[in-house]
């Protein structure tokens, strides 16, 4: 009696299991749009970042940090870059629009921009102001090197701030024949996130007169002429 009940189960069991592998659900087949959006992505970021990052970029990063100013490779990478900006066509534009490249003394007292940043990787070299002296406009170019980030790749909001500012007291000078003395209020709109390792344009987009303050109001764009941050400050003169 027990044996004929353990050939049963046997039996019942090992119908289930053919019955179970007969009827077992296929595996869905994988999306074709998969592949293709990954390639996509993975296209597009690779272009973006050969557009804006070159072997000297990175070497400036990773290794400039500790040579000294008269380094071959320092001189090299620094005039790489004056001649990159020349050929900007953004700066080509602003030469055919009745701009000029201005040199303006640079203040004694704030020398974050001109000294302090200014090192390979960082701000590596000194930025250039051009001034429309029929508008009262002017333009500041800076370098965004990789030691500015916060973000991967993203230059910090604090640092594009100071360069904003820094163009706001340059534009004071040349607009009142005077610096700016103190900058009495000074507000930030961050649009976009500002990618490292590319030359950005802070402008004038309008100035207006307050007695003994003056109240500017800037741009900051990419080196394609999108608008990134927005920027407005006060000036006592």
């Amino acid at each position: 009696m027990f044996s004929k009940f353990i050939r049963s189960t046997i039996i019942r069991r090992s119908l289930a299991t053919t019955v179970n592998s007969t009827f077992k659900t296929a595996p869905k087949p994988r999306s074709k749009w998969v592949p293709i959006s990954i390639f996509s992505g993975s296209f597009l970021v690779g272009w973006y970042f050969t557009q804006h990052m070159t072997f000297t970029d990175l070497m400036a990063y990773w290794r400039y940090e500790s040579l000294p100013e008269d380094a071959e490779q320092v001189k090299k990478y620094r005039s790489d870059l004056h001649n990159r900006l020349e050929k900007l066509s953004l700066v080509q534009q602003l030469k055919g629009s009745g701009f000029v490249e201005v040199f303006p003394g640079r203040r004694k007292d704030d020398q974050l921009v001109d000294k302090t940043l200014l090192t390979p990787g960082a701000i590596a070299i000194p930025p250039k102001f051009y001034y429309n002296p029929d508008k009262k406009e002017i333009v500041g170019v800076y370098h965004m090197g990789m030691k500015l980030t916060g973000y991967p790749f993203i230059v910090h909001g604090g640092i594009l701030a100071t360069i904003m500012e820094d163009l706001m007291r340059e534009s004071v000078k040349l607009i009142k024949q005077k610096e700016g003395e103190k900058t009495k209020e000074l507000s930030v709109s961050y649009m976009m996130p500002t990618f490292a390792n590319q030359f950005v344009f802070v402008r004038t987009t309008s100035v207006e007169n307050l007695g003994k303050n003056i109240k500017l109001k800037v741009d900051l764009l990419d080196q394609n002429g999108s608008v990134l941050v927005k920027g407005a400050g006060t000036f006592s003169t």
